[in-house]
């Protein structure tokens, strides 16, 4: 992934290209993608997370550092792109994956394994 990756999901996000910017994604080069994205707004992170399909998104959680999987988890409801939702048509809608509720459980069990950080803090939980 190439450095303009957080300028190309602005970019699709304030066009409405939200179809185009899921196409993107689907191909996009997961670690590059986890490189770029601590410099995205925190909105744009969570309406890009939503648009990749379940499997996708977490073989992409895994590849990002505590904090932005902490960010991940707290908005994992559909509701926390509100703004982007609300009134939107259904074709709209349609593109954004609200995830199943146990990759809510999966996404606390990689947020809370041991890593590098923590290993080297001590400790194995916040």
């Amino acid at each position: 992934m190439r450095a303009h990756a957080a300028g190309r999901i602005d970019a699709a996000i304030e066009s409405g290209a939200y179809g185009d910017l899921r196409a993107w994604l689907a191909a996009a080069d997961r670690p590059g993608l986890a490189r770029d994205w601590p410099r995205l707004r925190p909105l744009r992170k969570l309406i890009a997370f939503k648009l990749m399909d379940a499997a996708s998104a977490l073989e992409f959680y895994r590849r990002l550092p505590e904090g932005e999987k902490y960010f991940l988890f707290c908005g994992f409801p559909l509701a926390a792109i509100a703004p982007v939702l609300e009134g939107a048509p259904p074709s709209l809608r349609r593109l954004f994956v609200q995830l199943p509720a146990d990759f809510c459980g999966l996404m606390l069990r990689e947020l809370t394994r041991p890593g590098p950080a923590r290993a080297a803090a001590g400790r194995t939980r916040p």
